[in-house]
């Protein structure tokens, strides 16, 4: 009988940097096809939020689900004596915001989280009653009274991938609101009625928590409500709009007309923009970059050279 005959250490030594070969370009692949497919989670979150958004507006006179923070955190009447209302994460004025809004259409919290998002505590603002009310009235499982005292409670309750377009609502045109410290009522959202554009001024978009300190605790926040460029004049760890940025340097968005689309995020500078917006990269700069790709901002844009209040 004859003897079986082994591989070679040369043989074997081949095999294993055939195999390492493979791997090297393999495993990138690998995980770009799992990044990918995260994406495709995130935007079909996405457009069932804004479905469910469109439904909300269908029962509320074209009144798409509130995206401010004004809206919600205010007193409901004014007090003492007061022709005012206080604007404060002391108060919930009745008004849910668009996340917990939409969720007897969505019947689902788990479209408010993106996979790709290490951190979804965009709904983790400490010690605000705002916040901690509207979990209580909506009985999101996992809340509790004194939650908002808590660092993480709040977004361990309700994770949240995603934030509103604020200039969407009302409350952010102090030409009908008012200002916030001679406000006679919360506003509500603009009519879809009134968007010039529909199909580009964008409702709902990626965000990114940032890490905060407070009482020697860190947390994560970056609140339901979001424009362009939010947060980019603080420091890097709270950059909220940036921090959204996460499906290959890019985010997906939301319209008013319901319909959702991934776009790349670019780079702003103050080359590309008009002399009246020329302050990058503060939001204005954001805004104009994301306007002249036909992702707009303010409800009122009829066109990429609009310039409000700029």
């Amino acid at each position: 009988m004859s003897k079986a005959k082994g591989f070679t250490l040369i043989e074997l030594l081949v095999v294993i940097a055939i195999i390492a070969i493979l791997a090297a370009i393999l495993f990138p692949v690998f995980a770009q096809a799992k990044q990918a497919a995260k994406q495709s989670v995130c935007l079909s979150n996405t457009k069932q939020m804004g479905l469910s958004a469109q439904m909300y507006a269908n029962d509320f006179d074209d009144i798409l689900p509130e995206t401010g923070w004004d809206g919600p955190c205010s007193q409901p009447m004014p007090t003492g004596g007061s022709n005012f209302v206080t604007v404060s994460d002391d108060y919930f004025s009745g008004v849910f915001a668009w996340p917990l809004a939409i969720y007897p259409y969505s019947k689902s919290y788990k479209i408010l989280t993106d996979p790709q998002d290490a951190e979804p505590y965009a709904y983790d603002k400490i010690t605000s009653n705002c916040y901690e009310q509207q979990l209580l009235l909506m009985n999101v499982p996992g809340a509790y009274p004194g939650m908002r005292n808590v660092p993480g409670a709040l977004g361990k309750a309700l994770p949240l991938s995603y934030a509103g377009n604020y200039e969407m609502s009302e409350n952010y045109d102090s030409t009908i609101a008012g200002g916030r410290t001679a406000r006679t009522s919360a506003t509500k959202e603009f009519p879809n009625s009134q968007v010039a554009s529909p199909a580009n001024v964008f409702y709902i978009a990626d965000v990114g928590s940032g890490s905060f300190s407070s009482g020697g605790n860190t947390y994560y926040f970056a609140g339901w409500y979001v424009i362009p460029g939010y947060g980019t004049n603080a420091a890097s760890a709270s950059n909220r709009w940036v921090l959204g940025s996460r499906h290959t340097n890019g985010r997906n968005f939301n319209f008013c007309d319901g319909h959702a689309k991934y776009a790349k995020d670019e780079a702003t500078t103050a080359t590309k923009l008009p002399a009246a917006a020329a302050d990058s990269p503060s939001m204005n700069g954001y805004i104009w970059d994301y306007q002249q790709r036909g992702i707009y901002t303010f409800p009122m844009t009829d066109g990429p050279s609009y310039l409000p209040g700029y």
